[in-house]
């Protein structure tokens, strides 16, 4: 399975297509490295996404936020276990349970 699947350009997918890229049929993770969890960020940290685990439908959602490997994330705020995260020029509030599935490399 490719983990950089572009399936618009390459017509063959073996996972569940989301426009920006492929997210895999199978449980675990999508990956292309190892990372940190984005939870353990503080406000101010980013970097670059690296991994997404979690059930497909969990990966499906978070790739559609805008959460794809390769895009820049970054914390703006954290109060009471929730976060709100800076991906793709967007601010998307999460809990740290959603969070703690996006792991990244800091920059």
């Amino acid at each position: 399975m490719k983990n950089d699947c572009d399936c618009a350009s390459s017509g063959s997918c073996e996972g569940q297509c989301t426009g920006s890229m492929c997210v895999p049929i199978d449980e675990g993770s999508f990956r292309s490295e190892s990372g940190v969890p984005l939870v353990t960020a503080k406000i101010g940290d980013g970097g670059k996404i690296v991994r997404v685990s979690g059930k497909q439908e969990i990966r499906k959602f978070l790739c559609e936020l805008g959460f794809v490997i390769g895009a820049h994330v970054a914390v703006v705020s954290e109060n009471s276990g929730n976060m709100i995260l800076d991906v793709k020029g967007s601010r998307i509030a999460m809990d740290k349970g959603m969070a703690s599935k996006i792991f990244f490399a800091p920059a």
